[in-house]
C-alpha cells in the first residue's frame, strides 16, 4: 500500500483554539475525508469523520469533526484514559528515520492525554507538551468538533518547507447497543493489524511541509 500524503500549508495569521471549525480560516483547508475503518464489525455506525491540518511558525493546527448521534464521555481530567470515550487522536514523528513518536488524544468533552512514545507501546506519560492548547465543541445528535493547537518547541522542531514527518490520524467512536457499549475504530492509514491497535508504525502516513 502506498502511503498517504496531506500537504500541510502554512497560514500567516494564528488560530484561536475554540473548537469552532468552522470559522473562515478551516474553511480555507482541505479536509482528510478518507478514515478507513477496517475492523468493522456489525453494529457499527461508520459515521463521518474530517481533519484538517495546518501550521504557522509557532503552532501545528488541527481541526477535527466527528460526526456522532451519541457522543460518549466522562470527565478524565488531564492525563485519565480518554480512549475509553468518543475520542480523536494525533500521533506526530518529526524524525521519521527513529521509533519515536508524540501522541494528542482528546475526547468529545475536551479533556486530553498527551504522551512521548517508541515502539513498540513503550510510553512516557510524564511527558507533556508545553503550550499545547485545546477545546471542543459539542453538537448534541449531530457531532463534536475538536481543534488542537500543538507547539513545535515542545516537540522540539520547527518544520521548513519541503519536509516530511510521519503522522498518524485516528478516532474512537462509541455508541450504545441494546445497553451495550460498542466501539467502531476509524484510522487513515490502516495497518493491515488483525485487531484495533493504533500504536503500529504502518498506521502511519506522511505529512509535508509547505
Amino acid at each position: 500500500m502506498r502511503k498517504k500524503v496531506y500537504i500541510c500549508k502554512n497560514i500567516r495569521q494564528p488560530i484561536k483554539i475554540d473548537g469552532n471549525i468552522n470559522k473562515p480560516a478551516w474553511k480555507k483547508i482541505k479536509p482528510i475525508t478518507d478514515f478507513e475503518t477496517p475492523w468493522k464489525k456489525a453494529g457499527d455506525l461508520h459515521q463521518k469523520t474530517e481533519c484538517r491540518i495546518c501550521r504557522d511558525d509557532d503552532f501545528l493546527y488541527v481541526g477535527y469533526l466527528a460526526y456522532d448521534i451519541d457522543i460518549i464521555y466522562i470527565d478524565r481530567g488531564y492525563k485519565g484514559v480518554v480512549c475509553l470515550d468518543d475520542v480523536v487522536e494525533i500521533f506526530l514523528d518529526p524524525h521519521p528515520k527513529d521509533k519515536d513518536y508524540f501522541g494528542f488524544e482528546v475526547n468529545a468533552g475536551g479533556y486530553y492525554l498527551d504522551y512521548a512514545a517508541s515502539f513498540y507501546r513503550k510510553f512516557n506519560n510524564k511527558w507533556s507538551a508545553k503550550g499545547f492548547k485545546t477545546k471542543t465543541i459539542i453538537k448534541k445528535g449531530k457531532y463534536f468538533s475538536c481543534e488542537m493547537a500543538i507547539p513545535f518547541s515542545a516537540l522540539k522542531r520547527y518544520p521548513v518547507p519541503g519536509e516530511i514527518w510521519k503522522i498518524g490520524l485516528y478516532r474512537v467512536d462509541y455508541n450504545m447497543i441494546n445497553g451495550v457499549k460498542n466501539d467502531e475504530y476509524h484510522i487513515w492509514h490502516p495497518n493491515k493489524n488483525k485487531t484495533p491497535d493504533f500504536h503500529r508504525e504502518k498506521s502511519f502516513g506522511i505529512l509535508k511541509f509547505q
